[in-house]
């Protein structure tokens, strides 16, 4: 009788020990999510643009592995990068619909050179990030920003109101405000 009670007791603890390191490891997870969460919240509170950062941040597929905010810039600037990518890639598509001797031509000529200028300085951001020249990066990240503001002047000096507006606008406008999240990620880093 005495083993059989001993027997039970020890199925209860090996129970409850299973039992223990299952919460354990859920709340482990948990504790994972929500400082991941409370990453994400702190930095897009520093932000212009806070659905913006949110719903890019997580667009990359990385983001759900940030754990510090050194990657939640390297996060950043990726989503930035490749708007950057895609809209030089989208302005080529533009440009080779035009005809060659209009206006818009002109201006997707223009806006091609300098989303290029933009991406390269993107681009050399990465390495600047990483050794922590933050005034470095900062100036070139404002070039960036500045490239597609020039992109969207260029439009709007040759358009009137008959005209219409650029076909750029969004594609600008976005790209700005990704430069500007991730610039406010960068002040965090100082």
């Amino acid at each position: 009788m005495a083993s059989r009670e001993a027997l039970m007791v020890v199925f209860w603890l090996i129970g409850s020990s299973f039992f223990l390191l299952g919460t354990s490891i859920r709340l482990a997870d948990d504790q994972d999510h929500r400082n991941e969460e409370d990453l994400v919240s702190a930095a897009c509170n520093r932000t212009f643009y806070v659905d913006i950062f949110i719903s890019s941040i997580r667009s990359d597929p990385r983001s759900s592995t940030i754990s510090d905010l050194k990657g939640l810039a390297d996060v950043a600037l990726n989503v930035t990068f490749v708007h950057g990518m895609e809209t030089l890639e989208y302005i080529k598509h533009l440009n080779s619909n035009s005809p060659a001797a209009s206006y818009r031509s002109g201006c997707l000529r223009d806006s091609a050179e300098v989303y290029a200028d933009a991406v390269q300085s993107l681009q050399d951001t990465v390495h600047l990030l990483r050794i922590r020249d933050f005034e470095k990066v900062n100036t070139l990240v404002s070039a960036a920003m500045t490239d597609s503001d020039t992109c969207e002047e260029g439009f709007n000096e040759v358009l009137d109101d008959a005209e219409g507006v650029s076909p750029l606008t969004q594609r600008n406008q976005y790209f700005s405000k990704l430069c500007s999240n991730f610039l406010a990620i960068t002040k965090l880093l100082f």
